[in-house]
């Protein structure tokens, strides 16, 4: 069973078409599971008052793309259905590397077993699939010994698991690294597919293969910085393999409330694991050089509004005038009413005027784009919208940033397991990993910084929104660099959403904080905020703002409106 195409995809960008789109796959996936406890919380599926036991890399956590969120529940509803968890964690193995594998392996068998009789399903399993192979590759994980390796094993079992063939560019890439794997692991290899119906004997060679599997990766990794190269490969297969999500209860009531007596002051439980990355280090240069020339491929589509915008910045943020004469100079221009000393013979040279510029202030423009999930659907859009304003911005001189906001893992990660060591203390605060990326800094003119304004584009990293404690970083960043005007445009696509934070600390948490420091921000008046809402309404925020329909972000209409709000309203 699955949700037909027409009806989901016809209202991709439509408002409301992701909470459609969410009812319909939910329905169908209770119907697979015969569960009717799954639900969907945030970006999260739950099954009762636990989050559904599903960590495989390629079913992914970002519910925002349909074709992802049909693979994705379908997944989820085989599992449920398939999988005993007492069995699985039974045989689970220690070791990062291993467990990925592990659980990789299970993911599969549950989907290996579903029925010929559900032709959508398997449909969507091989879309999901082969869409995370296809984001592994441009990504640059085959570039890592250890990704590579990991990247061989997960497409040699699922096809051995589930009995499709590899693709033709996955079976060139991967030759080398089969050829070397087959004489440790072939013996529990040609096991896998006859006990898929079998879950305990399975998980038995399941788990020899995966302990295997880490000292190969040990292995390959040990020419490289050990915990580093680890933490980068186990990062980019968006994975957290120490996480027990079967312990994770929902905390909350049923009605979703706060519970009583949970304070209302913002905290962060841990920052150890937070980081401030520069987009042109975390994104490999030869991506980075192909996503700007896709941008320029769309902004060159979008020569009209350019061209208003540039227009519109001449006349509302003038290029210095030289409208004042300073008299009784020794050299510039004859000053007329100066002319008697020549007639009177005298010896004096400053006979002469000079013209003095007037110069206009000189402003400072950050713009924070919101880099979760949810805004895959429209940043190719937004990039195209801040490359215009920054480049008309940069003619007159006024410096721009531009940052983005997404955190370091799905569902808490490395945050959510302290707290999990810690005890689970009552009340939290931030239980995920914050991740600020530096697009392009306001030292930087348009022409150094564009390629990192591509890198808006690579959404790999695109999770879920900590809002507060970004506009507090953009702000801090800001108010740091000298200049007459200050503004601050945010461009987000809905409120603040972090699972592991809203499970922990209750429904609306980081929505006030961020109310709370917009507010701040706009009693102390050094900073102009602007807010732009891309199919949600920011007005419960700031004044100053916009809805746009996802379809019209980039218009000349929405660009004039930024610059006069950067202009005072």
């Amino acid at each position: 069973m699955t949700v037909p195409k027409g009806d989901l995809d016809e209202c991709r960008l439509e408002a409301g078409a992701l909470e459609h789109a969410e009812k319909a796959t939910i329905a169908a996936a209770r119907a697979i599971a015969h569960d009717a406890s799954l639900r969907f919380r945030g970006n999260l599926v739950f099954q009762g008052r636990r989050i559904a036991p599903v960590r495989a890399p390629h079913v992914q956590a970002s519910l925002v793309d349909i074709d992802v969120l049909r693979s994705t529940t379908d997944a989820i509803a085989l599992r449920v259905l398939h999988s005993d968890s007492a069995i699985y964690l039974q045989h689970r193995p220690e070791g990062a590397y291993a467990r990925v594998i592990y659980e990789v392996l299970e993911q599969c068998r549950v989907e290996a077993l579903a029925s010929p009789a559900m032709p959508g399903v398997l449909s969507n399993l091989h879309t999901g699939f082969r869409s995370w192979t296809t984001s592994c590759i441009e990504e640059g994980l085959l570039e890592n010994d250890v990704g590579l390796l990991l990247f061989t094993v997960m497409q040699v079992c699922r096809s051995r698991i589930v009995g499709e063939p590899m693709d033709e560019r996955v079976s060139d890439h991967t030759e080398a690294t089969r050829a070397g794997i087959y004489p440790v692991l072939g013996p529990d290899l040609v096991l896998l597919r006859p006990a898929i119906g079998k879950q305990r004997e399975f998980a038995e060679v399941a788990r020899r293969l995966a302990l295997a599997v880490e000292e190969l990766a040990e292995g390959a990794g040990s020419g490289r910085s050990g915990g580093r190269a680890a933490t980068s490969v186990l990062a980019m297969l968006d994975v957290d393999p120490g996480d027990d999500s079967s312990e994770w209860d929902d905390p909350l009531p049923s009605d979703g409330s706060r519970r009583p007596g949970s304070g209302d002051g913002y905290t962060v439980f841990t920052t150890q694991f937070d980081r401030t990355v520069e987009v042109t280090e975390l994104v490999r240069a030869p991506v980075l050089a192909d996503l700007r020339t896709r941008l320029d491929e769309l902004v060159r589509e979008q020569a009209p509004v350019a061209a208003a915008v540039n227009r519109a910045v001449s006349i509302l943020f003038p290029a210095p005038v030289q409208a004042s004469w300073e008299s009784e100079q020794e050299q510039g221009l004859i000053d007329p009413r100066l002319l008697s000393r020549l007639a009177s013979g005298t010896t004096d040279p400053r006979i002469f005027r000079t013209q003095v510029p007037v110069l206009e202030p000189a402003g400072a423009v950050t713009v924070l784009v919101d880099c979760s999930g949810s805004m895959k659907a429209v940043i190719e859009r937004v990039a195209v919208l801040v490359d215009l304003l920054v480049r008309a911005l940069d003619r007159v001189d006024i410096a721009t940033e531009v940052l983005g906001f997404t955190t370091g893992a799905w569902s808490g990660g490395r945050a959510r397991a302290a707290w999990i060591s810690a005890g689970r203390p009552p009340h939290p605060g931030r239980l995920n990993e914050s991740c600020r990326l530096v697009m392009k800094d306001a030292s930087s003119s348009w022409r150094r910084g564009r390629r990192g304004i591509a890198g808006l584009l690579s959404t790999s990293m695109f999770r879920e929104g900590i809002d507060g404690e970004a506009v507090e970083w953009a702000f801090d960043r800001l108010v740091a660099r000298p200049a007459a005007s200050r503004a601050l445009i945010v461009i987000s696509d809905g409120s603040p959403m972090d699972g592991a934070t809203t499970l922990a600390n209750g429904e609306g948490y980081l929505d006030r904080h961020l109310a709370e420091v917009i507010r701040g921000i706009e009693e102390g008046g050094r900073v102009r905020m602007v807010g732009l809402g891309i199919g949600h309404d920011m007005s419960a925020y700031l004044d100053a703002s916009r809805i746009v329909d996802p379809g019209q972000v980039v218009s000349r209409d929405v660009g004039l409106w930024l610059l006069a709000q950067l202009r005072g309203g």
